[in-house]
């Protein structure tokens, strides 16, 4: 029988120098990955204080998505834009790229989540690059969602799905969210979802499953007795997770129901085909074998090296009227650890 486990948070300092504090599931001692998902942090709503000097990624792809703030992406493949609610930008990393994410102190809160995604060996060397696509709302019933990485579709019940009239809730609706046009690796699904309370969305997947909540709490169920108000039996299971957690199933799952708690719920969903492979992974970089992670290190770390690989990252401190920035034009890599790299699994 497929499980649901909660992972809670732990918070760890991102950005050297001048680090924000962000609240991280994945990796975790517990799971590796969800789906494609190997990489989970949640932060905010705070003062903007994000300022990560430039940094290099390999073979993985990042998506930060945004509650509230703005932050400045600039990369070595010559992107420069403002990430504001609604967009999604996922940067695909190929053989080698850096970029830096920074705020303005004048700015919104910033709140959000930054996710990385594996990719599998066959489809790791493909061209460093970004792609970029705002998003719009949807709503059906209790359910508003912004959909940024795949496609969803699914029931929604529960609050709001019967406005008014005896038996109010009551009867579901079929939903369609709409797609995001952003290719993803192991078809990946990565939605927004604000749930009014008692709200519920059952999604058809044949994929694993989480959600990563932002505030409220919400409970996700997989089986035939799967949603809140069943009877749960041998082929049901259920967890619930409040903010910042992230509630997952082991293995994939034909569908899967979330439901909203009392408070209702703002939470990210998540899903994706398993990642299907042992990850060899150090810092940021991602490699087929202990001597390639270690070659990605050594490149970062020789600045000509650094150049012919990584690129050049330009708008970094930038544009007059930023803030100040610490003194430095990079993140060190951290020293490579003296015993054998161990692959990544979950358990």
């Amino acid at each position: 029988m497929t499980t649901i486990a909660v992972l809670e948070p732990r918070e760890v300092p991102l950005g050297g120098y001048r680090a924000i504090t962000v609240r991280r599931t994945l990796p975790h001692i517990e799971r590796a990955s969800v789906g494609p998902f190997i990489f989970a942090d949640h932060f905010g709503p705070a003062a903007p204080s994000m300022d990560v000097a430039p940094h290099p990624h390999t073979y993985l792809a990042t998506c930060t998505w945004l509650f509230s703030g703005r932050v400045r992406h600039d990369d070595s493949a010559g992107h420069h834009l403002d990430v504001t609610p609604g967009d999604t930008v996922l940067m695909v990393a190929g053989a080698g790229i850096a970029h830096s994410e920074y705020s303005w102190p004048e700015g919104p809160d910033l709140h959000g989540v930054q996710l990385w995604l594996g990719y599998p060996t066959d489809e790791r060397h493909a061209e460093r690059g970004l792609h970029h696509f705002t998003t719009s709302e949807v709503a059906h019933g209790g359910v508003t969602a912004r959909v940024f990485l795949g496609e969803l579709e699914g029931e929604v019940g529960g609050a709001g799905s019967l406005a008014d009239g005896p038996g109010a809730g009551a009867v579901a609706e079929d939903a369609d969210f709409g797609a995001s046009p952003i290719p993803a690796p192991r078809r990946a699904l990565a939605a927004e979802l604000r749930m009014e309370p008692g709200a519920s969305l059952t999604v058809p997947l044949g994929r694993e499953v989480g959600i990563l909540v932002d505030s409220g709490s919400a409970e996700l169920a997989v089986g035939s007795g799967s949603g809140s108000g069943t009877d749960s039996g041998a082929d049901s299971a259920a967890a619930t997770a409040g903010p910042a957690a992230l509630a997952y199933s082991h293995g994939p799952v034909a569908e899967a129901t979330i439901t909203a708690g009392d408070d209702g719920a703002t939470l990210v969903l998540l899903a994706g085909d398993p990642y299907g492979e042992d990850l060899l992974m150090f810092w940021n970089f991602v490699g087929e074998d202990e001597s390639a992670v270690r070659a990605a290190r050594e490149d970062w770390e020789d600045a000509d090296a650094r150049a012919r690989r990584f690129g050049v990252v330009e708008g970094y401190p930038g544009f007059e009227g930023e803030p100040t920035r610490a003194q430095i034009d990079r993140i060190p890599s951290p020293p490579m650890p003296s015993v054998k790299l161990r692959p990544r699994r979950n358990k």
